[in-house]
């Protein structure tokens, strides 16, 4: 079964023990979404949902990863269909470090974490909502977490190459102030070093993403004056968008692969051709192999045949339409961006049906989902266009 290696890295304090415990809430049963996450064993399951119940019913915040542990988690993507037998689709490791690992002085370095890095299929970083509002308001407490905090961070995304997804917690409480275009731009202006990441990712043509999400949804806490958050127990938490990054991470890692694919075909072809970035992505290979491409489905044999993963076999003509979309959102006005979503939406819904009545084995099932993703995927895009990082 294809297995994917997530790591989340973020400062303490931050909320990722929280974004786990929610999102893990949200996706233990199939709903809309079309798939469910089932954990490996009963007690890990227990351990996720006493974290839930104790954000939702208890005064106190539960408490983060110690700074010797590493929470492991692995998660098994399932499908259940019209009949109700359910079937497996992919998995997910999910590898969350301590905050304070990462942000804490210290002169030992930690082999094992440099290895998690480099086998990560993607990273997730979580950028603390509160700390961000502290940054857009000139306050210590973010201008200290830009300078200090965070620098860390990217410092260690810079060195896979592997799709990430900056993810902003605790979205409740930044969006009663500012807008998802309104953080890009200041993390854009005022960090050199998230700018330089994001333009090297950008040149590299590797996905890098601002995903806003929020483990409780509206109304559920109040930031006090002194900056802790006061929950509202007369209600329940209603997440928002928890599922999104994890979602993302198996279309982003498909075109990863893709660009990888093309700069590979091109080293062995050793093609002298400077490939012009403003063609179409097939048209970029029709340059290389040579003889021109008139059409994405042109490509697809070559990719497959010789360039493409195996894993990605079973997923070949579903993979043409994700990455022809993907180069034509990218090449398409700002205006016109909006409704190229908006009809990849209603084309998704349509193969949705199809795919989940074909689901009767792994490989069907890992269809669908990533149908399911691809969907999660561009109701991100519709919502927020900013959250695809691009420089200017």
């Amino acid at each position: 079964m294809n297995t994917y290696t997530v790591l989340m890295l973020g400062p303490r304090g931050s909320g990722k023990t929280v974004f786990l415990a929610s999102m893990y809430n949200q996706l233990c049963t199939q709903g809309e979404g079309g798939f469910f996450l089932e954990l490996e064993s009963v007690e890990k399951s227990k351990q996720l949902h006493d974290i839930y119940t104790q954000i939702a019913f208890e005064e106190k915040w539960p408490l983060g990863t110690r700074r010797s542990e590493v929470s492991e988690w692995t998660f098994t993507c399932r499908v259940q269909t019209k009949d109700l037998p359910i079937y497996p689709a992919c998995k997910f490791t999910y590898l969350d470090y301590a905050g304070g690992l990462l942000t804490d002085q210290t002169d030992e370095d930690d082999p094992k974490f440099d290895e998690q890095v480099k086998k990560a299929d993607a990273l997730l970083g979580l950028l603390d909502g509160q700390r961000l509002c502290a940054l857009m308001q000139n306050e210590k407490l973010g201008q200290k977490w830009a300078v200090n905090e965070l620098p860390r961070i990217l410092s260690i995304m810079q060195k896979t190459g592997k799709p990430i997804h900056f993810i902003i917690s605790k979205w409740d409480i930044v969006e009663k102030k500012y807008t998802l275009e309104q953080i890009r731009d200041c993390l854009l202006k005022e960090i050199p070093h998230f700018k330089n990441l994001v333009f090297n990712y950008n040149k590299a043509g590797k996905p890098i993403r601002l995903i806003p999400v929020s483990a409780v949804g509206k109304d559920f806490v109040t930031m006090k004056p002194d900056g802790s958050m006061e929950k509202n127990l007369n209600i329940l938490p209603q997440p928002f968008q928890v599922e999104i990054p994890l979602a993302c991470i198996l279309p982003d890692l498909i075109q990863a692969d893709c660009k990888e694919a093309i700069d590979k075909m091109r080293e062995e072809l050793n093609s002298p051709i400077e490939v012009k970035a403003n063609l179409k992505w097939w048209e970029q290979v029709g340059q290389v192999v040579g003889g021109g491409l008139k059409a994405a489905q042109d490509i697809l044999p070559i990719l497959g045949d010789l360039f493409l993963p195996r894993k990605y076999t079973a997923l070949q003509d579903v993979v043409l339409k994700m990455v022809e979309f993907a180069s034509e959102y990218a090449e398409a006005p700002a205006k016109q961006k909006q409704e190229a979503a908006d009809k990849r939406s209603e084309e998704l819904s349509k193969e949705r049906e199809e795919l989940f009545k074909k689901v009767e084995d792994e490989e069907t099932a890992f269809k669908y989902a990533l149908n399911c993703f691809l969907s999660v995927q561009n109701d991100l895009i519709r919502n927020f266009p900013e959250s695809d990082l691009k420089l200017p």
